[in-house]
């Protein structure tokens, strides 16, 4: 699957961009980050509290806005330098928030909120590469930092109703149906090792035994999904500092899945049976779909 690129972010994360399109404007809740070839635009700061975030890419190539807050007094030029050594960057950032995708031209389909910390720095990052032998983005340019004021924002309204999905080694417990409209996903690591989830909606018709025959073909599988809103990882545990925020139509099928491996000979942990499928109610329903409990071919991964 085409979030598959971003498995290997180990935590490293980023944020930046515009309120809004206004930068100084502190007065909502939804800040809209833009990406270019290759940097973020991002405000001054922005004030604690409640915040969404949303990634628009004005640039020609697909990226990522991937969100970490930092440790006290570190810079994300340390955690840049930590990363090109090869080195785990896990001590120098508080924990995850989450990450976006967007296609070039696009904006993402879904948000990332967290609670922002008063008199705290966030890091804005992307990882991705224009191809395997080309420079991570970041190393181009691409990341930032925002920094977080202490004046509270104004009030905002209610967030949408959270569903939690639970990890563990190696399986997701995860409501099968859900109902259409906006969806707040937080995820809970109750397992030992590191775990992400990913959401992504097939396209109509499709099912996920074609997803895994046509991966397992080596094939691409892009065209089977109308897109990739984001992930959430987290080392076992823990629980990530954001939350993904998607608006799920009524009908359609949205798979979540676990692309991380243990080490690098590991086969990902979905291939372990850590993937599902979740159904919204309403609208045209698929069929012929494959069960979530039955698991891919064994190193299909």
């Amino acid at each position: 699957m085409r979030v598959a690129p971003t498995i290997v972010l180990a935590a490293l994360i980023v944020v930046g961009c515009s309120k809004s399109e206004t930068p100084d404007d502190d007065s909502g809740s939804e800040v809209e980050i833009a990406g270019a070839d290759y940097a973020f635009q991002v405000p001054a700061s922005l004030p604690a509290g409640r915040t969404a975030f949303r990634f628009n890419n004005k640039g020609k190539v697909r990226h990522e806005l991937n969100i970490a807050l930092l440790k006290p007094g570190v810079q994300v030029e340390r955690v840049l330098e930590t990363r090109r050594a090869g080195k785990p960057v896990q001590a120098l950032i508080e924990g995850p928030v989450g990450v976006l995708f967007a296609d070039a031209g696009e904006r993402s389909s879904g948000t990332i909120s967290t609670d922002l910390v008063a008199g705290r720095e966030y890091a804005v990052i992307c990882i991705f590469r224009d191809s395997a032998g080309a420079k991570p983005h970041f190393d181009m340019g691409m990341y930032s930092v925002i920094r977080v004021g202490t004046a509270l924002p104004k009030p905002v309204p209610a967030p949408p109703p959270t569903d939690t999905i639970i990890g563990t080694d190696y399986a997701f417990q995860y409501p099968r149906t859900l109902a259409p409209g906006r969806h707040s996903f937080v995820f809970r690591n109750d397992g030992k090792m590191t775990h992400q989830v990913s959401i992504a909606q097939l396209a109509e018709g499709v099912t996920l035994e074609k997803v895994f025959d046509v991966e397992k073909a080596g094939g691409n599988v892009d065209s089977l999904f109308d897109g990739d809103f984001g992930l959430l990882q987290v080392r076992g545990g823990g629980t990530p500092l954001g939350a993904l925020d998607v608006d799920m139509k009524p009908g359609r099928v949205y798979v979540i899945a676990c692309f991380v491996k243990d080490d690098p000979k590991s086969p990902k942990h979905m291939t372990l049976g850590m993937y599902g499928e979740i159904r919204v109610s309403g609208g045209r329903q698929q069929s012929d779909r494959r069960s979530p409990d039955k698991r891919p071919p064994a190193g299909s991964g």
